[in-house]
């Protein structure tokens, strides 16, 4: 007998973490208890703060919340608690492979099999193969089925590719054999499969809700299918369109591979919708079978704007039916549009908008793009009003101060201590911070006149030898500069020792690097939170090095870091 299944979706002109959170209130409240030892899954750490918010809200006073679990937490089982990994339950799921550990390995091997290739590069393409490897594991796929892509009509940068991913599939289970590990994405996979099979035993005596979920990945689909079938069990989508026809969802796809040829026809993978019906075709589930959630708040759009939304985003073959549309299924209603010649006044009218709409009382606005230079353009533009965005996909850690100082540093070790390289990491605003800062900047500009001209000769050396030649018209300025210079130079000497050596371990780069950092802005600089995301990039990469390259060029870690920091959001 098929169970009957609990499905539901907010429309897109509902709010939808305060949609959920009343709609939760109303269902379980009259018990707070029942409503404290309910479960509620949400994708991230993100939406599982947003909901929490929205709970507040919807409280109107002190409220036990249910748990709230991100599945996309790196860390699932510590996250979940027990009802994820029991301790007295089967034998524990193996642990997980630090991502940096993996990487650095992954580099070590690509350069076992490329000598050629310099550990920059090496490092990059590690974090290529491991998106790759992720890729496979969160869809189930055995990534040894790369070794059957028949390679006759590609390329050879294609063959290249597949004979760099000859590493996952020869080397690398090995690697972790040795280690005892498994990767990431498999422990989550296990960790899901697990709680869904005892879900399916032995149900919950609380109410389990999946809500804003929207990965199609086969073991999270598997357990939205538990859950959905479990008697307190529900299953919350967001803005899945119950209004589309079925010719018009039958031709997202995915499609069945022809009987002649075995050709695909390619779905609309960047339809909105398309991921949502893919997840609903692994449940196993109909999108009939899907109910309103009909629950509204004081922060929802006006409901013709959801249809507006949907004609918008029809399927090239069906856009024809546009100019049939009635009024009501096209208008947008308060929806304005700009046309701008450049990125910058693209960024000045959204800030100017923002702030027209701070200015009011009673309104609020937010930015949604996924692009971040423009919301980094935004951002600045608004700081000039004294008005601080939060910006909850963060910067990347290359971006901020503690970032570009360890790059800077990086970068004129590499260069000789150039002109340029080296008045951009003095003059950094991070150096000499405090009392002293107007003094060293004095000192600084002072270099910066004396330097111009012809490129004195590499090293601090050259420095030296040109701001202690008196000949010239500007001869007093040097002198005047070599003044500061010599209290200035003390601080370098280490770094360019280590830039004049050949190869050296990658810790003990980072060492000096670090060392150095230190001595020109003292322990504040790894005082906020972006210090403290810089701080411990550096010591998870001193500790993770031993596995990586045996020997890192210098010149290389300024990639090395670049790549490895512009990976690393840090958010308010």
């Amino acid at each position: 007998m098929t169970k009957r299944l609990h499905l539901y979706t907010i429309p897109p002109h509902r709010a939808f973490a305060d949609a959920l959170a009343q709609g939760l209130i109303r269902r379980f409240g009259g018990d707070p208890m029942r409503l404290a030892r309910g479960i509620l899954l949400v994708p991230t750490n993100r939406a599982k703060k947003a909901i929490t918010d929205a709970f507040v809200r919807a409280s109107g006073g002190g409220l036990l919340l249910p748990r709230l679990v991100a599945i996309g937490d790196p860390e699932l089982d510590e996250a979940a608690g027990p009802f994820l990994d029991p301790a007295d339950g089967e034998e524990p799921v193996p642990p997980a492979v630090a991502p940096l550990q993996r990487r650095l390995i992954l580099a070590r091997l690509v350069q076992a099999a490329d000598p050629g290739c310099d550990s920059a590069e090496a490092v990059r393409l590690a974090g290529e193969l491991g998106r790759t490897l992720d890729q496979m594991l969160v869809e189930q796929v055995d990534p040894r089925a790369m070794r059957d892509v028949a390679t006759g009509e590609l390329s050879e940068h294609w063959q290249r590719a597949l004979d760099l991913f000859e590493i996952v599939l020869s080397q690398w289970p090995k690697e972790l054999a040795r280690l005892g590990r498994i990767d990431l994405a498999e422990r989550r996979n296990r960790l899901l499969e697990r709680v869904a099979a005892k879900w399916r035993d032995t149900p919950p005596d609380r109410f389990v809700c999946a809500a804003g979920i929207t990965t199609s990945a086969p073991a999270i689909a598997a357990l939205l299918r538990v859950v959905a079938e479990l008697p307190g069990g529900m299953v919350v989508f967001p803005a899945l369109d119950l209004s589309m026809d079925d010719e018009e969802w039958a031709m997202l796809g995915p499609f069945e591979a022809e009987m002649e040829g075995g050709r695909r026809k390619r779905a609309l993978e960047t339809h909105p919708q398309f991921h949502l019906k893919l997840l609903i075709d692994r449940m196993g589930a109909q999108r009939g079978e899907v109910q309103p959630w009909r629950v509204a708040t004081e922060l929802d759009a006006p409901p013709a704007r959801s249809k507006a939304i949907a004609s918008a985003m029809m399927p090239a073959d069906l856009t024809r039916r546009w100019s049939e549309l009635p009024a009501a299924e096209r208008r947008l209603s308060g929806v304005r549009a700009i046309e701008v010649a450049t990125p910058a006044e693209e960024a000045q009218a959204i800030a100017l908008a923002l702030r027209e709409a701070l200015e009011t009382e009673g309104r609020t606005a937010a930015l949604v793009t996924p692009d971040r230079a423009l919301a980094r353009r935004v951002a600045a533009h608004v700081a000039r009003w004294g008005l601080h965005i939060d910006d909850t996909a963060g910067a990347p850690l290359a971006s901020l101060p503690p970032g570009t100082l360890l790059l800077a540093l990086a970068e004129a070790g590499a260069q000789g201590f150039a002109p340029l390289a080296l008045l951009a990491l003095l003059k950094h605003p991070l150096v000499a911070a405090g009392d002293g800062r107007l003094n060293w900047l004095e000192g600084a500009r002072a270099l910066d006149l004396a330097l111009r001209g012809p490129r004195p000769a590499a090293g601090l050396a050259g420095i030296d030898a040109h701001l202690a030649n008196p000949e010239g018209y500007d001869a007093r300025i040097r002198a005047t500069a070599l003044d500061w210079w010599r209290t200035a130079r003390p601080y370098l000497e280490p770094l360019e020792a280590l830039y004049r050596a050949d190869a050296a371990p990658l810790p003990s780069l980072l060492a000096q690097l670090r060392e150095t950092a230190t001595a020109l802005c003292g322990d504040g600089l790894w005082g906020r939170a972006d210090g403290r995301a810089a701080a411990a990039l550096l010591d998870e990469l001193e500790r993770e090095a031993v596995h990586g390259p045996a020997l890192v060029q210098p010149e290389s870690l300024t990639a090395i870091l670049r790549t490895l920091m512009e990976e690393v959001a840090v958010r308010p």
